[in-house]
């Protein structure tokens, strides 16, 4: 970890027994981001704004995991020539 910030947040009061503590709230944290990034990815991706390789670094998510998730959500990668010549150009 580089940085630390503080964050104030306003949370519905039932969520807090839920966020016993710093590092669970933390982990909460991560888990959330990681399912936004590929979400994004995920909809870059289905939108055609590049290839699965491309999006995947855009986000910060290993290529393999993008695909890995994706393929357990039913997208399968597709490759055409422009796709290929932009990961082969990483």
């Amino acid at each position: 970890m580089d940085e630390m910030v503080t964050v104030q947040l306003t949370l519905p009061g039932e969520w807090m027994q839920d966020l016993k503590d710093q590092a669970t709230l933390l982990e909460i944290l991560g888990l959330g981001l990681e399912e936004y990034r590929f979400r994004r990815a995920l909809s870059l991706y289905q939108r055609g704004a590049g290839s699965i390789g491309y999006v995947a670094e855009l986000v910060g998510i290993p290529q393999r995991v993008l695909v890995e998730k994706a393929r357990q959500r039913g997208v399968l990668p597709h490759y055409d020539e422009h796709f290929a010549e932009q990961d082969l150009k990483r």
